[in-house]
């Protein structure tokens, strides 16, 4: 990661997104950075060489093709889009709240697809560029608490995988981003504890070397994604019966 790229990252006024801005602006790359919170981004604008803050509700679709029409104005073309921006609140046992469901759906998968459909064009123009969506292990299964949050990162999965087979050989670069616990702001509503948490710089510190390499998913913590990896190829029965038990 010599050469400097601009790198188009949602959601960085906290946790991940924020992590990973300010690895990626201290190693001399461009980063256009979205949120909600301005304050937040005047700190990083003021710290940070090479940062572009952009406040933007993820959600809107309007405000999205905005932002990176003047992230280009600002920055230069985006080399590197990663949506990152996600909301996280766990569901009340066998309450389906349907505001929820849309929010989730909206910032945590919506939002890509607009980010996408803005910058996917210029890349496939210029026979270059680098997709890398933010999923997680909860994509993988159906997970307790988990029915409004885990289906859109299933979605997100899903896509990368489509994504994958439609730019091959476009010179654009598609990868899935699954970290298990992270600890966050989103991550610290949980009332369990966390297997294998690990904090957002660890988990900048995962995407950012996985991005250098070529497989499509970058999972971690290894261990435990490795587990969740597992539980995949397990007949129905035995996942309902290990998930329920392991979390009572």
């Amino acid at each position: 990661m010599s050469v400097s790229q601009h790198y188009f990252i949602t959601g960085v006024s906290a946790g991940i997104g924020m992590a990973l801005a300010k690895t990626l602006c201290a190693q001399g790359h461009k980063v256009t950075g979205l949120a909600r919170r301005a304050d937040r981004l005047n700190e990083m604008a003021q710290t940070l060489p090479h940062f572009n803050g952009i406040v933007c509700d993820v959600g809107d679709k309007g405000a999205v093709a905005k932002a990176v029409a003047q992230a280009k104005v600002d920055m230069g073309p985006i080399d590197v889009l990663i949506p990152n921006a996600g909301i996280y609140i766990p569901d009340a046992k066998g309450v389906i709240d349907v505001a929820s469901f849309e929010a989730h759906m909206q910032v945590n998968y919506m939002a890509s697809i607009y980010c996408i459909a803005e910058i996917l064009p210029d890349m496939l123009a210029a026979k270059s560029g680098h997709i890398a969506l933010m999923a997680s292990v909860a994509g993988y299964r159906g997970l307790p608490r988990s029915t409004a949050y885990g289906p859109t990162k299933a979605a997100l999965i899903n896509l990368g995988e489509a994504l994958r087979f439609d730019l091959h050989k476009t010179g654009v670069k598609v990868q899935i981003i699954c970290p298990g616990f992270v600890e966050t702001e989103a991550t610290a509503v949980n009332d369990f504890e966390m297997p294998d948490l690990i904090s957002a710089q660890q988990a900048a510190n995962e995407i950012i070397k996985g991005l250098q390499q070529n497989q499509f998913e970058i999972a971690f913590p290894r261990r435990f994604a490795r587990k969740m990896q597992w539980l995949k190829w397990l007949s129905n029965d035995m996942y309902f019966k290990l998930v329920s038990k392991a979390t009572k």
